[in-house]
């Protein structure tokens, strides 16, 4: 594995709780794929609180988890203290095992009631979503490489979709698949085939992507067969969006 190959700051940000939803904690996520500190299969997730109310958010801190069997998450430490209008960043460590289906959690703290000093406990559910680009990391490859293991994961490893790049588009495509898949742009000769590789962070299995702009086909190559079908539909909506 090789580390992100887009930089930090283009990163995409989701919004998993609204303010009006979150009795004025709103928190935002972003997949930062950086490597876990726990385990290789973890995804590290920021997560982004901010109090938009004008009291003290005392003890902010993950509660009930809901996850799915086999999926894992590992917290972040307990916030004291979060102030009027204060952000805080944090990190949480998730383990999708594979599946994309959202991490779900609560996300608890205190708020005063009053001027007794008395305190009431608010609890949210968040929702982390699975986004099957997410859950892969990037394998330099040369182009032999990818070839030869693109031929040996035909059959039902292989899945296409017919794709007809839109005008323009050809010069930002590397990149808008790299901002949507976790993967490493491989080098190609053809200046109208594009190939990205990478491994499953379950368990390492490939996952290979061609984009060929004169075939018209957009090609996933995966024993993750399931997550290869769902990166190659992502991918192409992504491309036809960017431009619409």
């Amino acid at each position: 594995r090789v580390g992100n190959c887009v930089e930090a700051s283009k990163l995409v940000v989701h919004s998993v709780l609204h303010f009006a939803n979150g009795g004025g904690l709103s928190v935002d996520c972003c997949f930062t794929r950086d490597k876990s500190l726990y385990s290789a299969s973890m995804n590290t997730v920021k997560l982004v609180l901010h109090n938009t109310t004008n009291h003290v958010m005392h003890n902010v801190r993950i509660g009930a988890r809901k996850l799915e069997p086999g999926m894992d998450l590992q917290p972040f430490g307990d916030i004291p203290q979060l102030a009027p209008g204060a952000t805080h960043k944090v990190n949480v460590y998730i383990d999708f095992s594979g599946k994309t289906k959202p991490a779900k959690f609560d996300i608890c703290f205190e708020k005063p009631r009053g001027t007794e000093g008395a305190m009431d406990k608010a609890s949210f559910g968040l929702s982390v979503p699975a986004f099957a680009g997410e859950l892969v990391a990037p394998v330099e490859m040369g182009e032999d490489a990818f070839d030869a293991s693109s031929k040996a994961l035909r059959g039902m490893h292989e899945h296409s979709q017919p794709f007809t790049a839109p005008p323009g588009s050809e010069a930002t495509l590397r990149e808008r698949v790299l901002l949507l898949a976790n993967l490493f742009p491989v080098p190609s000769i053809d200046d109208k085939v594009f190939k990205f590789s990478g491994c499953t962070l379950s368990d390492d299995s490939a996952v290979l992507l061609l984009i060929d702009l004169q075939q018209n086909v957009v090609r996933g190559n995966s024993e993750a067969t399931l997550l290869c079908r769902h990166i190659v539909k992502d991918v192409k909506e992504a491309l036809l969006k960017a431009v619409a």
